[in-house]
């Protein structure tokens, strides 16, 4: 990889152009560090590559640490795009 490889001219969507992975994004609804807005343009710049993207924005009072701080609505959110992800690796079982 060469340097003018990581050179997009500050456009995220040419950033992630290549990504090919599902997406998860989620934000805190306080946090300063990473506001849901940037979170939003993440969103976007994936939509615009047609990426697989799931996005939530939790409600929270801790910041940017909230994440690490017990939240059932962001622990579910969580939990069940894991089993989405597990279900679509997991073979299914003949009949």
């Amino acid at each position: 990889m060469c340097s003018s490889d990581l050179d997009f001219d500050n456009n995220l969507s040419l950033a992630l152009a290549k990504a090919t992975a599902h997406f998860l994004v989620i934000s805190f609804t306080s946090d300063w560090r990473f506001a849901p807005e940037r979170s939003h343009e993440i969103v976007k710049a994936l939509l615009d590559n047609d990426a697989a993207v799931s996005y939530a924005e939790v409600d929270s009072q801790h910041g940017h640490d909230a994440f690490l701080l017990p939240n059932a609505h962001y622990e579910g959110i969580f939990r069940a795009y894991m089993q989405r992800v597990l279900s679509d690796v997991t073979p299914e079982e003949s009949s």
